[in-house]
């Protein structure tokens, strides 16, 4: 069977010039010919070697694999953004799951972190623990996402409240050397009395407390019952008959027990002071018996929205309750998180930021990652423990920074293209500069979905009319 090349149209005899001629189809192959298959023929396009390499699908990078739920679309390429800390972690995209979120009131921060690190973290499976610090009238602003996800609150509040035990016996009583970060009753017991005392403790004072501490232990386990701050205040007043270092050092009249009472009296008169105010039904009781009920649960809510703003027991509180629960955890299996709003309450107190640190060292061996939000930079001293904790995040999300030293810090710490300095400052809200490990940076919008919008709800107060009587 032959095939008839069609006979071209005859041109038109005019002066205008001629049109181009329509793309033909042209036969290629008898394969193709008996299928009725044809080739349309065009003109060739000119391009470089570079170019044409984007052609190629062996050679073309195609986007990082999916770690958990999809947190915002990249404004670059339109593809999903995922930032599970740790599936990220499991990916090697990561060396931390240790997650930072940075940036100016009203950015959207606390949105990403109540939908991302907070109710979706949930439904995946996974534990969640908020130290909830915003008041929103009257309750903290976790309330409604504890609702949905069937838990209440606990609440700390100097009177009524919740109570944790600085010397419960699930923290260990010794903090270990091994490098494994793990925070004893000693650790936290030496930053309670620091903060108290209003400095650094002396190689006495500190000899004095560590014996009125196994003192305490010791007289509350004959007594069937569980040691609290009141006891160590106590053998501080009353030491154990052999509280001195050394029995020679008594026999040859170089320390006596009255020796011991004064190094640490200094130091019981400033505890006893703290756990009457500031402290008082916080951390100097046995720890609340619903702890124990809600341990277990999905997300736990500790409320510390009614504790004074500038109180040092908020910072106690939050240090306490992270050393308590990853004591917990160490013999529990699961993935965790714990969410450390308004972070900068840590910077405070030095030995509180040293406390943190040392536990989100810790949290690759039980599973945790440590969510830790705040405004600025500035906001923490940069030679602070504080900074070091902010600067092991492996995920940093940095929302709107309208402050251009604030922004111009933010792209120093966290290897920012210098391009994106003037963006910083305008980023819309809910939109910001995402850094993954040593991946590059993308600029992210945020997702919600309705029920998350009104879950992540703070403008309540602000627009809901009052009532008038």
């Amino acid at each position: 069977m032959t095939h008839e090349e069609p006979t071209p149209p005859t041109p038109p005899t005019s002066t205008a010039p001629a049109p181009t001629a329509p793309t033909r189809p042209r036969p290629r192959g008898r394969l193709r010919e008996r299928t009725g298959c044809a080739e349309l023929t065009t003109e060739t396009i000119f391009t470089s070697t570079r170019q044409a390499a984007a052609l190629n699908p062996a050679i073309v990078s195609t986007h990082p694999a999916l770690a958990g739920p999809i947190t915002g679309i990249d404004l670059a390429t339109g593809q999903p953004i995922t930032t599970d800390p740790h599936a990220l972690y499991d990916q090697g995209r990561v060396t931390s799951p240790n997650v930072l979120v940075l940036g100016d009131i009203s950015s959207g921060k606390s949105s990403l972190v109540k939908t991302q690190y907070c109710v979706r973290q949930v439904a995946c499976g996974k534990q969640v623990v908020v130290l909830d610090r915003k008041n929103q009238q009257g309750r903290g602003e976790y309330e409604r996402a504890a609702a949905e996800c069937g838990v209440v609150p606990v609440r700390f509040a100097r009177t009524g409240g919740t109570a944790i035990n600085l010397l419960d016996p699930r923290i260990s009583t010794t903090s270990e050397s091994g490098g494994d970060g793990r925070v004893g009753q000693d650790r936290l017991l030496l930053m309670v009395a620091e903060h108290a005392h209003e400095r650094r403790l002396d190689s006495r004072q500190r000899y004095a407390l560590r014996t009125a501490h196994a003192t305490a232990l010791r007289r509350a386990r004959d007594e069937d019952r569980v040691a609290t701050l009141h006891d160590v205040v106590a053998a501080l007043y009353d030491p154990a008959c052999g509280a001195v270092p050394r029995p020679h050092l008594e026999r040859d009249g170089i320390v006596t027990r009255r020796a011991v009472i004064e190094w640490g009296l200094d130091l019981a008169l400033d505890l006893e002071r703290f756990i009457t105010g500031d402290l008082s039904g916080l951390i100097d009781q046995t720890t609340s018996t619903d702890l124990d009920v809600d341990l277990n649960a999905p997300l736990i809510v500790f409320d510390t929205s009614a504790l004074p703003e500038d109180s040092p027991a908020l910072s106690l509180v939050m240090a306490l309750v992270a050393t308590f629960l990853s004591a917990v955890w160490a013999h529990r299996d699961g993935q965790r998180l714990i969410i450390l709003e308004e972070g900068y309450h840590t910077a405070r107190l030095d030995k509180v930021a040293s406390v943190l640190r040392s536990l989100a060292k810790r949290g690759r061996g039980i599973g945790l990652s440590f969510v830790t939000v705040i405004h600025h930079l500035s906001d923490i001293p940069e030679d602070s423990d504080a900074m070091a904790l902010i600067r092991e995040a492996g995920i940093v999300h940095v929302y709107r920074q309208s402050r251009e030293d604030d922004a111009a810090q933010a792209l120093r710490q966290f290897r920012l293209p210098h391009t994106l300095n003037a963006q910083l400052a305008a980023l819309a809200q809910g939109v910001h500069v995402l850094r993954i490990g040593h991946e590059p940076a993308r600029v992210v919008h945020h997702l919600r979905t309705p029920l998350e919008v009104e879950i992540t709800d703070t403008d309540q107060a602000m627009t809901t009319p009052s009532l008038r009587t």
